[in-house]
C-alpha cells in the first residue's frame, strides 16, 4: 500500500514539474513577444509618413515651375537628396520591422507547441499511451487546414496500414506540430506557383519496430552547407533558415524518445523533406 502511494506522488510530482517546466518557458515566450511587439509599435512610429504629405504639397504648390524650383530654389534643390535619404530610412526600419515579424511569428509558434505539450501533459501525464498515428497527424493538419486552403496548398496523404502503438504522445505532438509549421512556412516564403505538401506514415523500412513519419513541401528549400545547422542549433529567427521554426528543439524531443529527426534538401527553391524516426512498443498480435 505504501508503495501504490509512493507512486502516486511520484506520478503527480513528476506531472507538476512538468508543468511548471512549460509554463515557465511559456512566460519567458511571452514576454520576447511583448519586447516584439514594443520594437514594432515604435518601428512604425518612426516611419515618418507625414513627412511624404509635406513634399507632395512643396511640389504641388510649384507644379507650374517644377524644373526650376528643384533646379534653383535653395529648398527646392535640397528634397532630391531628402527624398534619396528618407528612402533609405524607410528601407531599413521596413527590413527591421520584418525581422521583428520573423521572430515574433517564431515565438508564437513555439509558444503554439508548448500549449499543445501542455493539454497532451495533462492528459497523459508524460506517461506512455496508445497512439494513432494517421489520426495524431490528421489532427495537426486540421490546425493548419485554413492557412493551407488561404495558400492553396494540395495536401496528399498517404498512410500505409501501420498498427497503432505505445509512445509518449504528450511528447509526439509538439513535434508534429513544429514539422507542419516549418513546411508552411516553407511554402509561404515562395509565391507564384502551386504548391504541394505530401505526407507520409509508414513502418521505418531499416529499422525494426520504429514508425517513420515524413513530410515533404515544395517551399523554398534549404541551402545544402545549411542542412546540419537546421537541427543541431537553436533558431535565430532571422538570415537564409528563418522561416524554420526551432527543430532543434524537435530534434532533441525525438531524441528523448529514442528517435531521430533529420532534415533533407535538394537545395534553395526546391523544397524541403522532414523525416521523424520514433520506436513504438507494439501489443501482441498487432504486428
Amino acid at each position: 500500500m505504501a508503495t501504490d502511494l509512493e507512486s502516486i506522488r511520484t506520478v503527480e510530482s513528476s506531472r507538476s514539474m512538468a508543468g511548471e517546466s512549460i509554463f515557465h518557458k511559456m512566460r519567458n515566450i511571452l514576454n520576447s513577444v511583448h519586447v516584439s511587439t514594443g520594437v514594432l509599435h515604435q518601428q512604425l512610429r518612426d516611419f515618418h509618413l507625414e513627412d511624404f504629405g509635406r513634399v507632395a504639397d512643396m511640389l504641388e504648390a510649384h507644379s507650374t515651375n517644377l524644373g526650376w524650383y528643384l533646379s534653383q530654389d535653395p529648398k527646392g534643390k535640397k528634397i532630391p537628396a531628402f527624398l534619396g535619404r528618407l528612402s533609405q530610412g524607410l528601407l531599413d526600419k521596413h527590413l527591421l520591422t520584418i525581422n521583428e515579424l520573423h521572430a515574433l511569428q517564431a515565438n508564437l509558434e513555439q509558444l503554439e507547441c508548448l500549449l499543445a505539450a501542455g493539454q497532451g501533459s495533462s492528459r497523459a501525464g508524460g506517461f506512455k499511451d496508445m497512439a494513432k498515428f494517421a489520426v495524431l497527424l490528421d489532427e495537426v493538419l486540421t490546425l493548419h487546414q485554413e492557412e493551407l486552403n488561404r495558400l492553396g496548398v494540395q495536401v496528399i496523404r498517404q498512410y500505409q496500414p501501420v498498427q497503432d502503438g505505445i509512445l509518449e504522445v504528450s511528447k509526439l505532438q509538439p513535434i508534429l506540430l513544429n514539422i507542419i509549421r516549418t513546411a508552411i512556412n516553407a511554402m509561404r516564403e515562395v509565391s507564384g506557383r502551386s504548391h504541394c505538401l505530401h505526407v507520409q506514415i509508414v513502418n521505418c523500412p531499416d529499422r525494426e519496430r520504429f514508425v517513420r513519419f515524413q513530410v515533404m513541401d515544395t517551399g523554398v528549400g534549404i541551402p545544402q552547407a545549411m542542412l546540419t545547422q537546421v537541427v543541431s542549433l537553436p533558431s535565430s529567427g532571422t538570415g537564409p533558415g528563418r522561416f524554420l521554426p526551432n527543430l532543434y528543439a524537435s530534434a532533441m524531443a525525438a531524441k528523448e524518445l529514442g528517435g531521430a529527426l533529420r532534415v533533407w534538401s535538394e537545395g534553395e527553391q526546391q523544397g524541403t523533406s522532414l523525416t521523424l524516426d520514433l520506436p513504438v512498443i507494439y501489443m501482441e498480435g498487432n504486428r
